[in-house]
């Protein structure tokens, strides 16, 4: 159990990252791949991606725990966006803190690599930023579409929840196992240790939806604003059959529909190429198409493009929003 307690300044502080954290989603994707009490996604998600696990990716998994605890360090908080500004932020962690996180955990018979890595060693560093990298790029980078759809998904039907009835709303659906009862959050299900409690104390809250979690998470680090890791909703099993028939994509074109639909959530050009797994220069092609249409809006600013769908086109996708369980609106 986890208990987030909040002050009257702390609801005006609650964010959700646009895009998934590089760190985070392969802190959690790893852990999913040993975690035997997954959803039907997730298990069809690990089938396809366990064949793609290679030795090099060691590092990353020696830092899981077999009940599916890793260390704080391994997701710091990062300034921007994007893999390699991620990985550079955690092979500059500093050597106590390793040590502060990791040896109270580790066996007294810790491997080689183990060593190195509590003993600061730059190989050792090395070795764990490889890691993560290869991770990304072979075993997250093929599924990365559907994994950010469903992600997308997800902040679509927080907005829904905020829109309609406020920050209650918005806290109150998060989760089956997720009760909001002012000013206090709490986290159910299968944790292990005693009741943990986080107070918030103005820092605000950014809550994470993670399509490769059953369980909430809560990162808490002194003077900084805590992560809650909560699982995103699931899509129906109608939802991910793509071999079925689509009448949005026989309307539209396949990667056309995937665009319509990657915007369920607002996004800029380059965060609609990452999710459809497309170039950029055929997003703003497929967007031009779109917005021609009457299909979506683009504002912008600062030399950056949003894109957000127009109300024409919620009766093209209301039929699949029907099948993602507990949308509000």
């Amino acid at each position: 159990m986890i208990r987030v307690h909040f002050t009257a300044a702390d609801l005006g502080r609650i964010t959700f990252p646009v895009e998934p954290h590089p760190l985070w989603e392969a802190a959690l994707a790893a852990r999913a791949l040993g975690d035997r009490s997954m959803t039907p996604a997730v298990r069809r998600w690990r089938r396809s991606a366990a064949p793609r696990v290679r030795g090099s990716m060691r590092p990353l998994f020696k830092l899981i725990s077999p009940t599916g605890m890793f260390p704080d360090f391994l997701t710091p908080e990062v300034p921007g966006q994007g893999l390699d500004s991620s990985v550079d932020v955690l092979m500059d962690t500093p050597a106590d803190v390793i040590r502060e996180e990791l040896e109270p955990y580790l066996p007294p018979d810790i491997d080689r690599y183990l060593r190195g890595l509590l003993a600061g060693r730059a190989g050792s560093r090395r070795a764990l930023g490889i890691a993560v990298r290869e991770f990304h790029q072979q075993v997250l980078a093929p599924t990365s579409g559907e994994l950010q759809r469903r992600y997308g998904a997800d902040l679509g039907i927080r907005s829904q929840a905020l829109l309609h009835g406020g920050i209650d709303a918005l806290l109150s659906s998060l989760h089956p196992d997720v009760e909001w009862n002012s000013p206090v959050l709490t986290t159910y299900g299968h944790t292990d240790g005693p009741p943990a409690d986080i107070h918030l104390d103005g820092r605000g809250l950014e809550l994470y939806p993670s399509p490769l979690t059953t369980t909430c998470l809560a990162l808490d680090t002194p003077g900084l604003r805590p992560v809650l890791v909560y699982p995103c909703t699931d899509l129906t099993d109608s939802d991910e059959d793509t071999t079925t028939a689509d009448p949005l994509a026989d309307l539209l074109g396949r990667t056309r529909a995937a665009v319509l639909r990657s915007l369920i959530h607002p996004a800029t050009t380059t965060q609609l190429s990452h999710r459809v797994g497309i170039s950029l220069a055929s997003t703003s092609d497929h967007t031009r198409i779109l917005r021609a249409a009457g299909l979506i809006t683009t504002h912008r600013t600062q030399g950056t493009a949003l894109h957000t769908l127009t109300p024409a086109a919620r009766p093209l996708l209301a039929g699949e929003s029907r099948g993602i369980p507990g949308q509000i609106g």
